[in-house]
């Protein structure tokens, strides 16, 4: 067999690892794989295997910490204050509109005590860097959960129809933590799916009783108009530009009323850039491109530029991550 075979080089790759940092070494694996071998199942062996490498204990604050913490981060609270309104339609906004005001606030002080600090509290599976961001949380320690009581006294003893909701790499329960915190959870018949097992055992533990599955976002099990209400954060940008077509799809095909979307890394461009990096992708996604694919199955689709909305609604010109959008496709009625 020819010493230049795929195989060949990964394994002297593999033997090559303690001399190499994890990231080039998963670069120059993932550029042999991708030559030799093509397309969307590729990419999804990438995907999973950039994820399933890390550490379970890692994965299970990612996301959830710093500026990602769900009772404080903007896109989170507006994916609740969404399934909130299908739920009981307009009748919380006062008390939404204060949450986000709240979060504003410490999302600043956040800030503020990073810039002290001069500890960064970006998104990091480092446990140094994890162990640090907490250390900067400890300035909002004993607010942070105020609206997590608020919302619990105002939900507590309503009632509603079961609102069925899936939601497309869920991660470690990340966004599903705050559903049940909030006491919103016991409103929805959920189902959480992921592509890395590390991350499904890490949401069972914390959630024994709740639906959550190892699964191909590109390819979900489900039949047409399933669910109600379809949720996806932070995906698209780290698929190819075909794969997140298909999850798009999946989406658009699955949900009986809403898809709910959040992404990380938007822009007002007229086309997505790709962005191959490592073992998965970084990719710069149109608005135009995704606003004009959602409209195409629903009547009603809402964009929010989580900065530029920030700074009209509530005067705040330091979002922690500009390019993040929102959007909420609705097919109207009930």
């Amino acid at each position: 067999m020819d010493d230049h075979t795929p195989i060949r080089q990964l394994r002297r790759m593999r033997a090559s690892v303690a001399r190499r940092s994890r990231p080039a070494l998963l670069g120059a694996a993932a550029a042999v794989l991708r030559r030799a071998r093509p397309g969307l199942a590729t990419e999804e062996r990438l995907l999973r295997w950039s994820w399933t490498s890390r550490d379970a204990e890692r994965l299970d604050e990612y996301l959830t910490i710093g500026w990602q913490n769900p009772r404080i981060n903007v896109q989170s609270i507006l994916i609740r204050h969404a399934l909130l309104r299908r739920l009981f339609g307009h009748e919380f906004e006062a008390q939404m509109r204060a949450e986000l005001a709240f979060a504003v606030e410490l999302n600043e002080t956040l800030r503020l005590e990073s810039i002290r600090t001069g500890i960064p509290v970006n998104s990091f599976l480092d446990a140094k860097r994890q162990a640090r961001i907490r250390e900067v949380e400890r300035v909002i320690a004993g607010r942070e959960r105020e609206f997590e009581t608020r919302w619990k006294a105002t939900l507590a003893g309503r009632t509603a129809a079961p609102l069925s909701v899936l939601e497309l790499a869920c991660g470690s329960a990340n966004d599903y933590r705050a559903f049940a915190e909030f006491g919103l959870a016991p409103f929805l018949s959920y189902a959480g799916i992921d592509l890395n097992p590390k991350n499904i055992a890490n949401a069972r533990r914390r959630f024994p009783n709740v639906s959550f599955e190892i699964g191909n976002a590109m390819d979900v099990k489900r039949p047409d108009a399933s669910i109600d209400v379809v949720i996806a954060s932070d995906l698209f940008e780290h698929l190819p530009l075909d794969g997140a077509t298909r999850v798009l799809g999946e989406a658009t095909r699955l949900a009986r009323h809403e898809v709910i979307l959040s992404f990380f890394y938007m822009a007002e461009v007229p086309e997505h850039d790709d962005r191959p990096v490592a073992a998965y992708h970084w990719n710069r996604l149109s608005r135009a491109r995704y606003e004009e694919a959602l409209r195409r199955d629903f009547p009603t689709v809402q964009v929010t530029p989580i900065a530029a909305w920030l700074k009209q609604e509530f005067g705040y010109t330091h979002t922690y991550n500009p390019p993040a959008y929102t959007m909420i496709a609705d097919r109207g009625g009930v």
